[in-house]
Parts: structure tokens; sequence; C-alpha cells
């Protein structure tokens, strides 16, 4: 089981208010993995990861990957698309974690992945 940090409704209501999501139509936690928690959030229009990590992970490694996977987005390379914060930021506190949401897009392949 990978989902370790149990979120509410309220908890995603609070989270897609920091960044620019409509209104999450469901949400579910995602068991696959080992290390980290993963929820799909889905919206009228898209779909969207978001990941809390539980350890190992150190909050200045963070923006280096998010920059680099927003590089390649703007250099059309297949990658997940990390979303900022109204803040700016790619990365947010929910319970007592860091967690970052990046956007699902319609594509046949990544190339690249956190």
């Amino acid at each position: 089981m990978a989902v370790y940090t149990k979120i509410s409704k309220r908890d995603v209501s609070s989270l897609v208010n920091d960044y620019q999501i409509n209104e999450v139509k469901k949400f579910q936690g995602i068991k696959k993995g080992i290390e980290n928690t993963n929820y799909l959030l889905k919206t009228k229009k898209n779909k969207f990861i978001l990941t809390i990590f539980e350890k190992r992970v150190q909050k200045k490694d963070l923006p280096f990957f998010m920059n680099l996977m927003e590089e390649l987005n703007k250099k059309k390379i297949a990658c997940p698309k990390p979303l900022r914060t109204k803040k700016g930021s790619h990365i947010s506190k929910i319970k007592k974690n860091l967690g970052i949401v990046i956007q699902l897009l319609k594509l046949k392949r990544w190339v690249c992945s956190i």
C-alpha cells in the first residue's frame, strides 16, 4: 500500500485553492508505489497527480526537478507538467509533509519522471 498520508475532501479543497485548479470532482489514492503517497485528482476537464513526499526527499532537491520538468514542457518534450501555486512555488505543505501537483497530459509516452 502506498497511501501513507490520508487526506480529506477539506484537505483537497484547501490544496486546489492554493493552485489554480477547478473544482475536484473525484480524488482517490493510488496504491502502486513504495515510498511516497500519490493521489489522482480529477476535475471536469483535467487529471492531476498529487504526490506527498514521505521520506528521503529533501525540500532543497525539489526545485531542481520541478524546474527541469517545467523546462522540458516548454521545449515540447513529453514530460509531466508541474503546477505552481498562486504564490509561484511548485511545493505545497500537505498535513506535515511536502507535496507537488503535476498535470497529467494526454501523451502516449512520457520521457521523464521524478
